[in-house]
């Protein structure tokens, strides 16, 4: 799928971080290797070069790159897949345990409600 995706609702500065970002994840860039220049980039996605700026200081403020003016773009760290908090393994769990008394109750309440059912 070619990015910016015309379908896509998102702007494509989001759409091209998105994509500079999982190229890095997938080791396409590695920590220390220079990006290619933003005229470079703007002509591979066929965009402006600010909207290849904008979705560059994405990646900065997420601390995955860091710019040097006469230099360029280089990346600090690949992008880790983003581990649940404590709290919000806690949480699932509970909804799982909630989902699956639901499902009782609506089975029991289902064969109440059907013809023919004695009551109990």
């Amino acid at each position: 799928m070619p990015v910016p995706d015309l379908a896509d609702p998102r702007p494509p500065y989001l759409q091209i971080a998105d994509d500079l970002r999982r190229q890095i994840r997938d080791g396409r860039f590695q920590p220390g290797e220079r990006l290619p220049s933003n005229k470079a980039m703007a002509d591979t996605y066929q965009s402006a070069p600010e909207t290849i700026r904008r979705a560059l200081s994405m990646l900065r403020d997420e601390g995955l790159t860091a710019t040097q003016s006469t230099r360029g773009t280089f990346v600090l760290r690949p992008v880790a897949d983003p581990q649940p908090s404590p709290e919000f393994v806690r949480l699932a769990a509970m909804l799982d345990d909630v989902a699956g008394r639901l499902g009782k109750v609506e089975a029991r309440l289902a064969e109440l409600e059907s013809p023919g059912s004695a009551p109990r």
